[in-house]
């Protein structure tokens, strides 16, 4: 990890993913500035938290900046991207600064197609709740912490992996979850199974004390599995073949709130799929 005397700038700092990275390093006391045209409530809550945020995209913003971070919505002509390759200011993507980030902490990451906000969130409520003092990188505000982004002391670290431009692959997880797998991002992968040859190497990195659990609700989960032999795998979904289930699901409704309400059965007795 670079050293906390550093500054680091972020060209689209507005960005939910952006933010996150950007508060956490704030917080680890690295000095950290940011850009982005657009005005939003996550903007106001770093300046609130003391991050300086330009309304424009300047070369002059990124005089004094020893590293730049740039996301997969900025174009290559833009005027602070280009500054900083033309000085040699190191440059680097989203997905590799949050790899720099998780390689403080042991890590949880979420993938899949749907539901990765979601369950991050529900990971991060979970450890908290349990004690653990997570570190968490959220791509949405967790209503428990009224934040995306929080850094603590415990040894965790869960963070939402995003597919859509393919570098997820290089985050160092420690414990990985695949929720399923749709033909999405079209823009950037070809057809369906260059989606789940991605989530295969991603899957593959997971390193031999780790695992990776697969939602096998899915069915193109179920048809990467077979794939996975070499990795400690658990399963997850409705399926009553996974090793954790959910049974006799209910839907609460308590002062026009809803909850629900389901047992998990585990279960590891030999399995179909």
């Amino acid at each position: 990890m670079i050293g906390k005397n550093k500054s680091i700038h972020f060209i689209g700092i507005g960005g939910i993913g952006m933010s996150a990275i950007a508060e956490i390093l704030y917080k680890l006391g690295f000095k950290v500035t940011g850009s982005d045209i657009n005005k939003n409530i996550i903007i106001k809550r770093l300046i609130k938290k003391g991050i300086k945020v330009f309304s424009n995209h300047s070369s002059s913003n990124i005089q004094n900046s020893d590293i730049v971070v740039f996301s997969s919505a900025i174009k290559k002509n833009n005027q602070e991207l280009k500054f900083a390759q033309k000085k040699k200011i190191p440059t680097l993507s989203r997905a590799s600064m949050l790899a720099e980030v998780m390689r403080l902490k042991s890590s949880i990451t979420v993938a899949g197609s749907h539901g990765k906000t979601t369950t991050t969130s529900l990971i991060a409520t979970i450890l908290e709740k349990a004690g653990f003092d997570p570190t968490i990188i959220n791509g949405g505000i967790i209503n428990s912490f009224q934040t995306n982004a929080k850094l603590g002391k415990g040894e965790w670290l869960v963070a939402e992996a995003d597919e859509s431009d393919g570098s997820f692959v290089f985050l160092p997880s420690t414990i990985g979850l695949i929720n399923n797998i749709d033909l999405e991002h079209v823009d950037y992968y070809n057809n369906l199974n260059q989606i789940k040859e991605a989530f295969i190497e991603y899957a593959k990195n997971i390193p031999f004390y780790g695992f990776i659990a697969l939602g096998i609700d899915s069915k193109n989960v179920r048809d990467i599995k077979d794939k996975l032999f070499e990795k400690k795998i658990f399963t997850f979904g409705l399926n009553p073949n996974a090793n954790f289930y959910a049974k006799d699901i209910k839907i609460i409704e308590v002062k026009k709130k809803f909850f629900s309400q389901f047992d998990v059965i585990i279960n590891f007795k030999k399995k179909k799929y």
